[in-house]
């Protein structure tokens, strides 16, 4: 019996990012402080992409860093800041400019939007919106959002678009060269999001053999049908945390912001952490070993 030949799936970081045109509308993967695809983010800004249109339920430093470099212009989402520490400063600075707009959503909305996506449906039903003002704020999309009276109940239901993006961006535990992705702790909305887009790209802390995928089937959160390449990026959420893997450094993250507070602190920190150096690799050995082992996780513990 001859074996079928599989898909090596596999491309580097920086033939990844160059797959994504100008314009382009990105589903954005991550939650919080945990496993955001910050080292895509870092390589966007390298690449000068310009206009892009992310969607996300929340995100931190990650959509912070994009804003501040002028790669995206139009956000849908339902919240973003520093976490536990303030707001993101850069966001606030081009909101102010005109140069980014956010269509805001509560974050059962976004999570429904995406759930829509991958079920290939127009849009989704939910209720909670009736409660907020979000109904009124119609700035940027004709129809953000539409309330029907339900056919079976009369009762009013409001309908919110589904998203169906050009990429999906997911950076997940780890992965196999087919693209059998798993994700340990938090997932958000990254299995969603990650069927939902039109080609996924999956960043991973590892690739492993497939029949180390195959001994723990459970854990496989996204198959390779919905994976069109995979990209081996260790420590690819630095400074924020993959679990399992590595813990946040706080230090760094609390140094962003402080020092992005001003235009020329922005500027100060892209030019020395991200234009500077030459992709992922030089930008980690910059942050230095012995502070990226500080963070790593000791096992038992996930963290």
């Amino acid at each position: 019996m001859v074996k079928a030949a599989v898909e090596d799936k596999r491309i580097t970081l920086k033939e990844a990012v160059k797959l994504v045109p100008d314009g382009a509308h990105l589903f954005w993967g991550g939650f919080g402080f945990q496993r955001p695809p910050m080292a895509f983010a870092h390589e966007l800004v390298r690449q000068k992409k310009r206009n892009l249109t992310i969607y996300t339920c929340g995100s931190e430093m990650d959509i912070d860093i994009l804003s501040g470099a002028y790669v995206v212009s139009h956000f849908e989402l339902a919240f973003f800041a520093i976490e536990g520490i303030g707001l993101a400063p850069n966001i606030q600075r081009r909101i102010r400019e005109g140069a980014i707009q956010i269509e805001d959503y509560t974050n059962l909305a976004m999570a429904l939007r995406f759930f829509g996506g991958a079920l290939g449906v127009p849009f989704m039903p939910l209720k909670s919106m009736l409660g907020t003002d979000l109904l009124s704020k119609k700035r940027f999309r004709p129809k953000k959002a539409e309330v029907i009276t339900c056919p079976f109940t009369s009762e009013k239901v409001v309908l919110v678009p589904s998203v169906r993006p050009d990429f999906s961006i997911v950076h997940v535990s780890r992965v196999d060269r087919e693209g059998n992705a798993q994700i340990d702790g938090i997932k958000g909305e990254d299995i969603e999001g990650a069927r939902a887009g039109k080609k996924l790209i999956v960043m991973a802390e590892e690739i492993v053999d497939t029949e180390f995928i195959r001994a723990q089937p459970d854990q496989t959160v996204i198959p390779n049908i919905y994976v069109t390449h995979v990209v081996e990026c260790p420590w690819g959420s630095y400074p924020m945390m993959v679990y399992n893997y590595y813990d946040y450094d706080m230090e760094h993250i609390r140094m962003y912001y402080e020092q992005c507070k001003t235009e020329e602190g922005w500027q100060k920190y892209c030019s020395e952490y991200i234009t500077s150096v030459d992709g992922h690799e030089d930008f980690l050995r910059k942050i230095g070993n012995d502070k990226l082992q500080k963070l790593k996780a000791k096992r038992p513990l996930p963290y």
